[in-house]
C-alpha cells in the first residue's frame, strides 16, 4: 500500500448559486465516505457564504484516482456545472514525519 494521500478542494459558486450548490456537495459525501481507501472526506463552507472546502485523506494514490473516476463524482461534476464560479482549486499533500 502506499503513503496516505491529503487532499484539499475548494470550489466556489457563482453568485446566487451558494445553497443549491451545497445541496448538491452534500449528496455526494455518503457515497464518497463508502469508497474503498476512503479514510476522510469532509465538507466545510466558509464565512462568507460562497466558498466550500473539501478535506480529504485517501489510503493512496491509487484510491485516490479510482474516486476521481466514479459516477458518481462525474454525476456530481455535471450537476453543479452551471453552479461554480470556476474550476475547482485542488491540491495534494504528504505528512511530515516530525517524530
Amino acid at each position: 500500500m502506499g503513503e496516505r494521500v491529503y487532499v484539499s478542494a475548494v470550489v466556489t459558486a457563482r453568485d446566487g448559486c451558494a445553497d443549491a450548490l451545497e445541496r448538491e456537495l452534500r449528496r455526494v459525501v455518503p457515497l464518497v465516505r463508502a469508497e474503498a481507501g476512503c479514510i476522510r472526506y469532509d465538507l466545510h463552507r466558509a464565512d462568507s457564504g460562497d466558498v466550500f472546502l473539501f478535506y480529504e485523506i485517501w489510503e493512496s494514490d491509487a484510491a485516490l484516482a479510482a474516486h476521481g473516476v466514479s459516477a458518481h463524482m462525474a454525476a456530481m461534476r455535471r450537476a453543479t456545472a452551471e453552479m461554480v464560479a470556476g474550476p475547482t482549486e485542488v491540491a495534494l499533500w504528504r505528512g511530515i514525519d516530525v517524530a
